[in-house]
Formats: structure tokens, C-alpha cells, sequence
């Protein structure tokens, strides 16, 4: 019986550790979802919102979100890209809690970003001669995907045959 003792002292204590951690996860969850419903209903969505219905009709080949804003470059037409940038319409660079926000505001409008092989996610982290700390997060298209994209008028018969 003495033996036994620390060993459920232990268990105890893991038990509680996992679920003090489940109860902060989850209250962490919860105010994100907070400040993107805040992020939904701000002016700088409004200003968001032409090019975010733009992305959502056409192919995104990356996306890129850094303190200054968002650019999207698209697949089609080739070489189209279009950029927020958050100074040009008044507000002052994102923080990192911002761009988190934004992330999670873009997946949720963009779904295909997050759907299964289709988008890579990188997180890069610069750190400056000042000793600051940048992110930017990134969405790349997989090689796969793009080249199912870029064939795809050819198999569904969308693409006519031209007569030389």
C-alpha cells in the first residue's frame, strides 16, 4: 500500500495537469473565434471584401499574410495577384495577434486553403537586426493540385479545338 501511494499521487496530478490544459485550449479556441466575428463585423473587412470574393472564384496559387496586410497570387489568369495592404486604407500594421486573426478569417473564407493535400502551410519567422521578431504565414499550392488545376479544360471538354 505504501508503494502504491506516490504512484497515484502521480496520476493525480497528470490527471489534473491534462485537464487545467483542455480547459485553457479551450478558452484560447473561444477567444479566437471572438476577434474573428470582430474582425467580421470591422470596416477593414468591408475593405477586404471585394478582393476575398474575388479569391473565392478564381484558383489561389499562394497566399501570404505579414504584418502589412495579405497578398493572394492566383493561378489563372497567370501571373494575376492582388495585395491588401492595411496602410492604405488607414490602419497601422497588424500585430501578431492580428495576423493570427486574419489567418483564421481567411481559412474560414477560403476553405479550399485548408482543404486535405491540396495547400501547404508554412509559418517563417524573421528575426530582425534590432532584435524584433516578424512572422508571415504562407499557403502554396501543392504541385499535385496545381497540375490537376492546369489540365483539368482538357479533360472536361471545356477546351474547344481550334481549326488552323
Amino acid at each position: 500500500m505504501d508503494r502504491s501511494m506516490p504512484y497515484l499521487i502521480i496520476a493525480m496530478v497528470g490527471i489534473a495537469l491534462v485537464v487545467y490544459l483542455m480547459i485553457v485550449d479551450r478558452r484560447r479556441i473561444y477567444l479566437q473565434r471572438l476577434k474573428v466575428k470582430k474582425m467580421y463585423a470591422s470596416p477593414m473587412f468591408e475593405a477586404m471584401r471585394v478582393m476575398l470574393k474575388q479569391a473565392q472564384k478564381y484558383s489561389i496559387e499562394s497566399l501570404a499574410i505579414d504584418k502589412t496586410g495579405f497578398t493572394i497570387h492566383f493561378l489563372f489568369p497567370f501571373g494575376y495577384q492582388t495585395r491588401f495592404n492595411v496602410a492604405d486604407f488607414g490602419y497601422p500594421n497588424l500585430t501578431l495577434d492580428k495576423q493570427e486573426t486574419l489567418l483564421l478569417l481567411l481559412e474560414d473564407l477560403l476553405p479550399k486553403l485548408t482543404a486535405n493535400g491540396c495547400y501547404s502551410f508554412r509559418s517563417i519567422r524573421n528575426r530582425l537586426l534590432d532584435g524584433h521578431v516578424e512572422y508571415q504565414y504562407k499557403y502554396l499550392i501543392q504541385i499535385d493540385y496545381k497540375n490537376m488545376l492546369t489540365r483539368a479544360p482538357y479533360y472536361n471538354g471545356s477546351l474547344q479545338s481550334q481549326l488552323w
